[in-house]
């Protein structure tokens, strides 16, 4: 599975405009083939700024997108409503719930003990 995330900082009197613009764009998005979700996150403490993060099942799903439409409006529109731009691809290696969480947190308290020894 690969991530992608954009933070996008709005102009202030333009958040409304993208908040409407996202509602339309983001049902078209999710329903690209390979798209695992798509969502778009509000800052609780930047009140104009915003996190899009899209799920691909596949690197190609993903490239596919890239060349969208929905892409190029998406981009269109952060250039003129946004101030700042910034994007971030990655692959995830791991899923899973709970268990994992506790796994990942033992892991490094028994790195952290490793290290005191060193």
């Amino acid at each position: 599975m690969l991530i992608y995330q954009i933070k996008i900082e709005i102009k202030p009197y333009k958040s409304d405009e993208f908040t409407k613009s996202m509602r339309s764009l983001s049902p078209k998005i999710r329903k690209q083939k390979g798209c695992l979700g798509y969502s778009v996150y509000q800052d609780s403490e930047k009140e104009n700024t915003y996190t899009l993060v899209g799920e691909w099942k596949t690197r190609q799903a993903m490239e596919k997108h890239f060349q969208t439409h929905d892409l190029e409006v998406l981009i269109g529109a952060t250039r003129v409503l946004g101030e700042t731009l910034e994007m971030k691809i990655a692959e995830v290696v791991e899923t899973g719930g709970f268990e994992l969480a506790r796994e990942q947190i033992a892991q490094q308290q028994r790195k952290s003990v490793m290290e005191d020894f060193e």
